[in-house]
């Protein structure tokens, strides 16, 4: 009987040995995991927000007039702009850019728009160009409401269009939902930048770890100007279902237009006639 004993003690041992293998490599596998979440959590805002910074004494070399402004933000940061000048002006664009670079690169992307016969001011966020300060995403709608607020010393809101790209059209979204500006445009808008990057990074629960998540879902329903979309259908970072989510929020008394762009990639919407005859057709109503 104890010889039985023993022998069964031995199997029950040997059976438990591959069960604590799978184990172990389970809870490595749920540490990996976690590691990475929090490296998400913690490095989110290089991902969002790849700026680029400039001396104060940097010099801009653009081909229209303009000036540079310099606001004072809240809990004491700097909000950096240009105005850039059109020649025959029939209103005033203001304009919130991507997630990358700064003004070196996004001034001559506004200039452009100044063949619209349109004056544009386009803002650098905290952290990109000359502007400074803590970030949060309560502190980049309160420094577009202040940029808009500017705007108007320079026109009335009947001739200001909202103009967000990529990234700034979470902020043109916001503030076109609490104030009325005439127009707005949106190039590659997203959902909410959940939805982007649930898209990046479908293993994660970017919910619940993103701090800016910027709902224009929330908002866009709250804008009553004329809202035109401009999307890629190869749009790989922002895809072309995000927008057209977006879209279909837009509340049926708003005249809105989604204008797809057969083609076109996340950067490059501009290089098409169909981009420019619409532009020009909005911004003529």
């Amino acid at each position: 009987m104890l010889n039985k004993i023993v022998k069964i003690h031995a199997f029950n041992s040997d059976q438990l040995l591959p069960m604590t293998w799978w184990l172990i490599v389970l809870l490595c596998l749920i540490g990996i995991y976690g590691l990475i979440m929090w490296l998400y959590y913690l490095l989110q805002e290089r991902f969002l927000f790849v700026a680029t910074t400039l001396q104060l004494k940097h010099t801009f070399e653009l081909a229209s007039p303009f000036e540079e402004i310099f606001l004072e933000g809240e809990d004491g940061g700097t909000i950096h702009a240009l105005h850039i000048k059109s020649k025959e002006s029939k209103g005033l664009i203001l304009y919130f850019h991507g997630n990358t670079g700064n003004l070196q690169r996004w001034a001559r992307v506004a200039e452009e728009l100044t063949t619209y016969d349109h004056d544009v001011i386009v803002v650098d966020y905290r952290g990109f160009g000359k502007s400074h300060g803590r970030r949060t995403q309560e502190l980049m709608y309160a420094d577009a409401q202040r940029i808009y607020e500017y705007a108007l010393k320079h026109v009335s809101e009947l001739e200001l269009v909202v103009y967000g790209r990529s990234l700034g059209s979470g902020l043109a979204v916001k503030v076109a939902a609490d104030n009325d500006p005439s127009k707005l445009v949106l190039e590659t808008p997203y959902l909410n930048m959940i939805d982007v990057a649930f898209y990046h990074f479908p293993f994660l629960p970017v919910r619940f770890l993103l701090r800016f998540p910027f709902r224009s879902d929330k908002f866009i329903a709250e804008v009553d100007c004329p809202i035109w979309i401009f999307h890629g259908t190869r749009d790989r970072i922002v895809p072309y279902s995000s927008g057209l989510k977006l879209y279909e929020l837009i509340n049926e008394h708003v005249e809105h237009n989604m204008i797809t762009i057969p083609r076109g990639r996340h950067s490059n919407l501009s290089n098409f006639p169909l981009f420019r005859d619409k532009m020009n057709e909005f911004l003529a109503q």
